[in-house]
């Protein structure tokens, strides 16, 4: 089992805790959205994105990974998102789904 500890915004890479996921999700077959390789950071501030170009493979990740509390991982918006560092993997379901990125609320 990969144990994800929660991401450290303090961090030059806060997404490092979320390289293994990405690491699993390409060793079993996704890819990176063409010249989008690894986490593109946001230049408005907002984190940054790692951008696969097939759906996420939330049985495998149920299988093999175990999220802690300041990470949101669900089937049902195709995406992985660590609130604690603004940092997200995204499958193409989520990429469709969003019309604006949630505002970060610890930049007010």
């Amino acid at each position: 089992m990969i144990e994800i500890a929660p991401g450290n915004p303090a961090s030059h890479e806060p997404w490092r805790n979320l390289l293994p996921v990405v690491e699993l999700l390409l060793a079993h077959g996704n890819r990176y959205v063409a010249g989008r390789e690894g986490f593109v950071v946001d230049p408005r501030g907002g984190g940054a994105e790692c951008a696969l170009e097939l759906p996420l493979d939330f049985d495998l990740l149920e299988a093999e990974v175990t999220f802690p509390d300041t990470v949101d991982a669900g089937r049902e918006g195709d995406g992985i998102l660590d609130r604690g560092t603004w940092c997200m993997i995204s499958g193409p379901g989520e990429r469709a789904s969003r019309f604006v990125l949630p505002r970060r609320l610890d930049l007010d």
